[in-house]
Formats: structure tokens, sequence, C-alpha cells
């Protein structure tokens, strides 16, 4: 077995096969002493741990043995028992994702990835409190409340049906008289406060029924639950691949359900929310969903980031356009600047072929890939150079069949940051929680953003002129960001 494991995967020791073996048996709970013998190739401890991480798998094997209620390994002769028992068990079990991959490296290793991001990024500890360890607890059905509120703002209505998505319970609400509809929409904020929302309030949308609208009504952080990275890379591999198609993925729907766009066909993107409303976060969901599904030969990022700290971990990825993410003034505009020549060449080169966008220039066998832009604080950067925006609004107004796209992000969103230009030439929109409705009207044209509960709350439209979805954004952590850009690397 560890023979066939060293040839199907490469690896060049036995060893190399024991280490993995015996991290996959330390992620299983107590042996079965009936299935799992000690039998196994004898190996010099010192040829498989090094002097520098013999402690950190002493401590692994013990801590297991000690978790699961087993024999502890306290001598010598225990711990050369222990690594035997696991290297047996982690072999079998590796030969099995060998064989569910029907011998595939790429898929093998695609299991191991997916295994490795459903951990948690801190094992549970004993000195947590209750509090901090357990799960979110269950949703409450307040339909019988919110009758009783809708009757003290003057709207008779029965509810029909609800559902729960991560943050809020949607409510399929029936109106007898329709004339009571403007009372409704006129009466949230007091709707909230006879339902004890605090400062947010149910949001108003249309139902699929005659006589029916439907209200979101936010539930308490007890019961919130989070949109993990793990659904991403779900997300991602269930999708088909296209290299002209540029699929984001930002979160899931009111329902729970996973929401994508091309952003190719947005073809820019604004994206404006407060801080801590969870931008940031966001822009990371977008570009992750980029790099897992494109190669570098196919997809170049251009990021400017003027805080210095959001982009940090993208330095050195071979995904960078102009091999750098741009944090000064004068790297910023320099990036643009190329961008717009980029741009120029690109229609020039075109024009010789005798096509008119980047999908037809593909289809004759030119090597061009896509481009997105992304920039992290547009304030800080029109505000430090006034003369940029006119650069970034030719690139919003022609870059689109160039292959160039552009998402534009801030925390101050206002006229003089997204000027009606820039908002006339960016159709796509995602508005976080903000402070004002003056605000949320700059990103969507409408209200409601700022009604939204922040950490990754959110509210989009892919499409001009058409309605805002209402997302929750899916989470991640630098140690996920790094750990797709060295998947990328082995690739």
């Amino acid at each position: 077995m560890t023979i066939t494991l060293m040839s199907g995967l490469g690896l060049s020791t036995k060893a190399n096969v024991a280490r993995l073996a015996i991290g996959r048996s330390l992620a299983q709970g107590a042996f079965n002493d009936d299935n799992v013998d000690a039998k196994g190739l004898e190996i010099p401890a010192a040829s498989i741990f090094s002097q520098q991480d013999i402690g950190v798998w002493v401590g692994l094997i013990t801590t297991h043995a000690k978790a699961h209620g087993m024999a502890p390994v306290d001598s010598m002769d225990a711990f050369r028992y222990s690594v035997r028992r696991h290297w047996h068990r982690g072999a079998t079990l590796l030969m099995h994702d060998w064989q569910g991959a029907g011998e595939s490296f790429d898929k093998f290793l695609e299991t191991l990835i997916v295994r490795r991001a459903e951990l948690p990024e801190d094992a549970p500890m004993a000195g947590r409190t209750e509090e901090e360890s357990k799960q979110p607890e269950k949703p409450a059905d307040v339909s019988a409340q919110l009758v009783k509120a809708l009757a003290e703002i003057g709207v008779q209505a029965e509810v029909k049906s609800f559902t729960h998505g991560p943050r809020v319970t949607r409510y399929k609400v029936y109106l007898p008289d329709v004339n009571q509809h403007d009372k409704l929409k006129k009466g949230l904020v007091r709707l909230g406060l006879a339902l004890n929302l605090q400062k947010v309030r149910p949001i108003l949308g249309p139902g699929d029924e005659a006589k029916t609208v439907s209200l979101d009504v936010p539930r308490p952080k007890e019961t919130w639950q989070v949109v993990s990275f793990s659904k991403l890379r779900e997300w991602v591999s269930s999708t088909s691949a296209d290299n002209n198609q540029l699929m984001v993925f930002p979160g899931v729907d009111i329902l729970g359900a996973p929401y994508s766009f091309d952003l190719a066909d947005a073809p820019h993107l604004l994206v404006g929310g407060t801080t801590g409303s969870g931008k940031s976060v966001c822009l990371h969901a977008l570009i992750l969903s980029l790099i897992m599904q494109h190669p570098p030969s196919n997809l170049q990022l251009a990021l400017i980031d003027p805080k210095q700290v959001e982009f940090s971990v993208y330095q050195g990825s071979d995904y960078l356009y102009g091999g750098a993410v741009a944090v000064e003034l004068s790297s910023a505009r320099a990036l643009v600047l190329d961008l717009v020549a980029e741009m120029d060449t690109r229609y020039q080169t075109f024009m010789t072929a005798g096509v008119t966008n980047i999908a037809e220039a593909r289809g004759r066998g030119m090597t061009l890939p896509y481009i997105v832009v992304f920039i992290e604080e547009l304030a800080d950067l029109v505000l430090q150079d006034k003369n940029i925006e006119s650069h970034i609004v030719r690139l919003a107004q022609k870059a689109r069949a160039a292959g160039i796209h552009l998402v534009l992000a801030t925390q101050r969103p206002d006229a003089k940051t997204f000027s009606g230009l820039v908002r006339s030439n960016i159709p796509a929109r995602i508005a976080l929680t903000v402070q004002k409705s003056t605000e949320s009207t700059i990103i969507l044209d409408e209200t409601g953003a700022e009604d939204l509960l922040g950490a990754g709350d959110m509210l989009v439209k892919a499409k001009p002129g058409g309605q805002a979805d209402r997302i929750q954004g899916v989470s991640s952590s630098r140690a996920d960001r790094e750990m797709v850009l060295r998947e990328r690397l082995l690739r």
C-alpha cells in the first residue's frame, strides 16, 4: 500500500507517505481495534520526523490519544506503537481517497484541499466559554408577532409561509386589502419598532402570488449562520469551466442559495460600504472566485490599494498585472495609464485582425488574458489625484470589449467619489451597510442599504434596471487566501 501511494502520488520516500498517512489518521477519532492493527514498515523515527518538527508530532499524537480517551502515550514504546497504528490506518484511508479519485493526482489533490478548507481555523479549546463554543441557535417563527405588529400599524394581514435564511427570515404575507400596501410601505419603521428590531427594519419586497408581499425580518445574531469559505470552493468546483466567463460568487441569497454573476457581462462593478460592513471581505470573495477558476495565462489582476493592507496577500503572485500591487499614488497612476495604453493597443490589434472584441480575438487563437482591475479605495485615489478620474472613466466607457473590467470600491460613497460620469458607465452595483439613505442611492440608485445588518449583508444589482438582490457574503481568512495562491502554484 505504501509503495503504491509512493508511485501514484510522486513521493520520493516511504517517510513522506508515512507523514501524510499519520496526518490523515489524526483527523479521525479513536481506533477501532477490530479493524486496525499495528503492522507496518519499520522506519526509524528520525527518518519520519525532523528535529525541527518532532515536538509537534509528539504533541499531536499524545493529544489525539487524550482527546479520544485512549491509552496515554507516555513512553517511547507507546509512541512508536501509536505512530505505526496511525500510519497503517492513514495509509488505508489514503488508498481509499486515491481510488475514489480514480487514481487521478489532480482529483486526489482537490479532495485534500477541500477537506483542509472545511477544517476550522482554530481547534476547539477546553478553555473556551460556553458562549464561544455553541452552535447558532435555532431561528424562531415570529408569524404571530408579525401579524400582531402589522395590525398595530393598521395593516390587516395573514402569514402564508416563511423561510429561514442565514440571517433573516422571509415571510410571505397575504394582504386581503391591497389598498393597505402603501400603508405598509410607509410604516416599516414603526413595524420594526413593534417587532423590537432596534435600529433595523424589515425589508418589503414583491410576492409570488396575487395580493402577497414578502417581508424580510432580521433575526438576532445568535441565530446567524456563517457562509464559510468551503462553500465558495463548492460553488466554483460545480461551475462549468469557461475561459470567456468571469463568474464571481459574492455569497448566498436571502434563502441560502449560492448567488453568482458574470463580471464579463456586468461589465464593471461599484462596491460601497462603511467601515465594518464587510466590503474588503466581499472584494476578496470576488478575487478568489476568479483565481480558483482561471490560470494566470487567462486572468490578470490589476490591484490598486492606497490603504496598503487589503491586497498585500496577493503581492508576488503570478496573477498580478504589472507584477506588483500598486500602493503609492505614483504607482497607482502609472498602472491606470498602462491599462489605458493596453486597451488602445488591443483595439489596434483587433482592427488589424478584423475582430471587434476579446472573445472573437481569442477565437482566432490570440492569447490575450482578461484583466480585472480592483481599486480598493477609490475615494483616496480621486482625492489625491483629481486627474486620474478621467482615465478611469475612459476605461469604464471603452475597456469592456478589450477584456478589461473594473471593480471600484469605497467606504465613502458620495457624489465626489462616484461622480455621475463614473456611475453612468459602471452599471453593476454592490451596496453593503451605509450610514445614510443618500449613500445607498449613490451606489444603487435606490435606498435600502442603510437598513442592512453589516458584516457582509449586502444588496447586489448585477444588471442595470434590475431588482437588487439581498446577499449574505461569504467569509474568508488570510489563511484561505494564501492557501488558494499556493494551490494555483502547484497547477
